[in-house]
């Protein structure tokens, strides 16, 4: 069998008995003994010639570049530019066989679609974590974000409190896409940036309550919390007070500051 240059990932899943496999193609003529269930897997833009001596049976599964790196750089904290795909022949792994068959087994269910992602998802994630392409999948260094940076997005935030702030906008104001930001803002600040957003809405909270006498639900709505009632529950979620009780106790010059995360 020609194989043309792939635009995909391919995953393979040998079927109908033992057989031995040979590819002919960079790097030369390599040949395996592959048992059923095995795995096989080939890179985006490889093209091979295939000789199959022994029953012929497989499944395919082709899989998008970008998703597969975007996937591995989420799931292992890696450069989602600088994934590669290993590729194999003929690789026994119970694990992924069970996975594919899963994927297979799953095709008459009425949700098959979302189920199948669920299960095409942890195949590639164990493929990521056990397949080798001259060594391991390299653990690349963690992004760190520059005190500037960082500066540059929390300043965003407290600009933009009564607006929805999503992953996309702070990763946009940073210059990272998001799948870096993300890492890489926890990793410097020591929290995702969503709670880092929830921090900043009840510090605004807070110092409008102490320092001036808003109605409530105009605060919760300045601070972006969207309505009364969920600002009173996540308020006192984090500092042991209803937003009242809390002005209450601060012009009575009590100390709060013991209850609050």
């Amino acid at each position: 069998m020609l194989q043309p240059p792939l635009d995909h990932h391919l995953i393979v899943l040998h079927e109908g008995g033992a057989k031995r496999v040979s590819r002919e193609g960079a790097g030369g003529r390599k040949t395996a003994e592959v048992s059923a269930r095995s795995i096989t897997t080939i890179e985006v833009g490889s093209s091979y010639r295939w000789t199959t001596e022994g029953p012929v049976g497989f499944s395919h599964y082709y899989v998008a570049p970008d998703y597969f790196a975007n996937l591995v750089a989420t799931t292992f904290d890696r450069d989602p530019s600088k994934v590669s795909f290993a590729e194999t022949i003929g690789r026994a792994d119970p694990y992924s066989a069970n996975i594919f068959e899963l994927i297979l087994s799953s095709r008459d269910d009425p949700n098959w679609s979302a189920i199948a992602q669920h299960y095409a998802d942890a195949l590639l994630v164990r493929l990521a974590a056990t397949s080798h392409w001259d060594g391991e999948f390299v653990r690349f260094r963690r992004v760190m974000l520059a005190p500037h940076v960082v500066r540059r997005v929390r300043d965003f935030i407290r600009a933009n409190l009564e607006q929805r702030i999503t992953l996309d906008d702070m990763a946009a104001v940073a210059g990272y896409s998001r799948f870096h930001f993300g890492r890489a803002f926890k990793q410097t600040t020591g929290m995702p940036p969503y709670a880092y957003v929830h921090q900043e809405r009840l510090a605004c909270a807070r110092d409008l309550l102490e320092q001036t006498s808003l109605p409530i639900a105009q605060i919760a709505r300045q601070c972006g919390f969207g309505s009364h009632a969920y600002f009173s529950v996540r308020f006192r979620d984090a500092t042991g007070l209803t937003p009242a009780e809390y002005r209450r106790a601060r012009e009575r010059g009590g100390d709060t500051r013991s209850r609050e995360s």
